[in-house]
């Protein structure tokens, strides 16, 4: 499937249900380039305690969030990094060329749910800051079995959506529109997750 065909598939996703899930929106080798990249900062303890809000009105509190991040540098001269940034970029574009959406930036990180943790149900978009767009998840756990928990559920006007953090599967959303949440995860849940703005 060439890329303007499935970005168009997304196009129509994001039209009809505000979201679309995706497999296979990353090729295997930048997946498992991240997945190593994301568990080597995870054994140098570079991953640190997330928080919510933004600006003045960020602050830590793990009633409602407990998972463990690190942001990625969008100029970043690892290959894997790169590769992401750069079909992201691509999406983005299509999506300003053929959706007049103004994307003009994007922020990602990497995020660990270890065992116990979960994100409460939130919406994405700060109510001091409006630029958030898309919301984009990927998702790199190996072998991951619904018994292992930290499902994504999405609330959306047809229902709550349950979607399994599999292995190279990438959900992307309406930040402003989807409220969601993250089920508490069993054993590590591994991801990139951010927004394009």
């Amino acid at each position: 499937m060439g890329l303007n065909v499935l970005y168009e598939r997304i196009i129509e996703d994001l039209i009809s249900n505000h979201y679309a899930l995706v497999d296979g929106f990353f090729d295997e080798d930048t997946c498992r380039g991240l997945n190593k990249l994301l568990r080597q900062k995870m054994k140098q303890g570079i991953l640190e305690k997330a928080g919510i809000g933004n600006k003045s009105n960020h602050l830590k509190n793990d009633a409602i969030r407990s998972d463990k991040i690190a942001w990625i540098d969008n100029h970043s001269i690892d290959v894997f990094e790169q590769a992401f940034i750069q079909q992201m970029n691509s999406f983005s574009l299509y999506l300003n060329n053929t959706c007049y959406t103004g994307i003009q930036d994007s922020e990602f990180h990497y995020a660990c749910f270890e065992k116990g943790a979960f994100y409460k149900k939130h919406i994405d978009r700060f109510n001091n800051d409006n630029k958030r767009k898309f919301s984009v998840v990927t998702y790199l756990n190996k072998h991951r079995k619904a018994s292992h928990g930290g499902a994504l559920i999405l609330y959306t006007e047809k229902g709550e959506i349950n979607i399994l953090p599999e292995w190279g599967r990438t959900i992307i959303f309406k930040s402003d529109l989807l409220e969601h949440e993250v089920l508490v995860s069993t054993k590590d849940r591994l991801s990139i997750t951010g927004w394009l703005k």
